[in-house]
């Protein structure tokens, strides 16, 4: 199984703002119909004293396996699901995005 970690790093005068985004994009867009895909996660920051701020939003996919990930960002879906991004102004930063295998 492969897990991705797509990062997103937010001004935090729009942590408001973006979390309502992606609670509509993901309901319009179930990403856990597409084939392959075992589960998903949206993950808000949360901060706390010892650890400073933290503004990066977390979307977590598990999938089957590479090839099931690698054929959702080529598909109609994963398209659809990218064209009504939110402004870039309300980034502190470039998305990241990190793969891994469950071992």
């Amino acid at each position: 199984m492969i897990t991705v970690f797509t990062k997103f790093p937010v001004k935090p005068e729009f942590k408001e703002e973006y979390t309502s985004h992606l609670k509509e994009a993901v309901a319009k867009h179930n990403i856990e119909d597409q084939k392959g895909c075992k589960s998903m996660n949206i993950l808000a920051p949360q901060s706390n004293p010892m650890m400073g701020e933290n503004n990066t939003f977390i979307i977590e996919t598990v999938w089957e396996d590479m090839q099931s990930f690698m054929a959702y960002t080529q598909s109609d879906a994963f398209k659809k699901s990218h064209e009504n991004m939110p402004p870039m102004d309300w980034f502190s930063g470039k998305p990241s995005v990190e793969l891994y295998e469950n071992v």
